[in-house]
């Protein structure tokens, strides 16, 4: 599979997109683990990260008890891990206490909507002391769960329940936006940004490269203008192509050692010519890049003239980003 292009220095690349966002990042709230995607999700699922709120909540002969809350912001289709550890006191014997550790892997997957959907799988390892049997270590209880939430829409989802205790585990969560519930951090990005063009089916060549910075929440832009000659019309009047790029970067946050980067794309390619009047094509797209330092992602964009009369038919320009950070 071909690659972004980049000038100048030797940088970690990958996949070019065509007007897709693809998703792939591991962040966690301990720990990560690559979530395993479907074939062909890369292409429909949103990219971006999810702001995933989890309060454990702990049921046992105390009543009803939060053991803290935790907050992470884990990339869609990615895997988080919470590591949460408690002790329930048994409801029917109050010198028998569980001590209980608890692993959660948290997979959530951003919907267009704004919510997401979650998939929990919780393993607990529980060990029993003070019970006149003794203490003995007991088999670890598993449990999966799949639940759908609307943007900060809370749901309570039981993870572990005692036959011993009677004591119960459960975790009330929500997830959102990031940059909606959150001040952006105070640091700066640099970004290469490298623009290429291909006529019709050619490969496209790099044209320009430029150098940005922005604060993490800021954007940073950059304008690229081109004239390219076209052979003279049907009347022999001399003509060209006039064509206007700008391109919009806003480092969004930086968690788990990757970047996401909002790109907004817009510009106009026209046919100017002395006798007739100027042949428009606005295009604008609005993308979202998950970047690790010094990794290249790169997005094509594909502008058609309204037919060989312009002298002209296709264009591709081909975006790429390198962020340092």
């Amino acid at each position: 599979m071909s690659r972004g292009s980049t000038q100048g220095q030797a940088r970690a690349a990958v996949p070019r997109r065509v007007l897709v966002a693809a998703a792939a990042a591991l962040l966690s709230i301990l720990g990560a683990a690559p979530g395993a995607a479907a074939e062909g999700d890369e292409a429909e699922r949103p990219a971006g990260a999810v702001r995933v709120t989890i309060e454990t909540v702990a049921v046992d002969r105390r009543g009803t008890l939060s053991l803290g809350t935790d907050v992470a912001d884990v990339f869609s289709g990615s895997t988080g891990v919470l590591k949460k550890a408690a002790t329930l006191i048994s409801r029917t014997d109050s010198q028998a206490r569980e001590m209980v550790e608890l692993t959660a892997r948290l997979s959530p997957t951003l919907s267009a909507a704004g919510g997401c959907a979650l998939r929990i799988e919780t393993e607990t390892r529980s060990v029993l002391a003070g019970a006149k049997a003794g203490s003995r270590p007991r088999p670890p209880d598993r449990v999966r769960a799949a639940i759908v939430l609307k943007p900060y829409e809370e749901k309570l989802v039981e993870v572990y329940s005692s036959a011993v205790t009677q004591g119960k585990l459960a975790f009330r969560v929500r997830c959102g936006t990031p940059a909606a519930d959150s001040e952006p951090e105070a640091r700066f990005v640099d970004f290469v940004l490298t623009v290429s063009r291909g006529e019709g089916d050619e490969e496209p060549k790099p044209m320009k490269s430029n150098r940005l910075r922005a604060a993490i929440g800021r954007e940073a832009g950059n304008h690229f203008s081109f004239n390219v000659t076209l052979e003279p019309d049907a009347a022999g009047a001399r003509r060209y192509r006039k064509e206007e790029v700008e391109v919009t970067l806003t480092p969004a946050l930086v968690s788990g050692g990757r970047l996401q980067v909002e790109v907004a794309l817009r510009g106009e390619l026209a046919t100017v010519s002395a006798d007739a009047s100027s042949a428009a094509h606005p295009f604008a797209h609005m993308d979202t890049m998950v970047l690790a330092p010094g990794e290249t992602d790169s997005l094509d964009i594909d502008v058609r003239s309204s037919g060989a009369e312009e002298g002209w038919s296709r264009v591709r320009y081909r975006l790429g980003v390198t962020a340092a950070f």
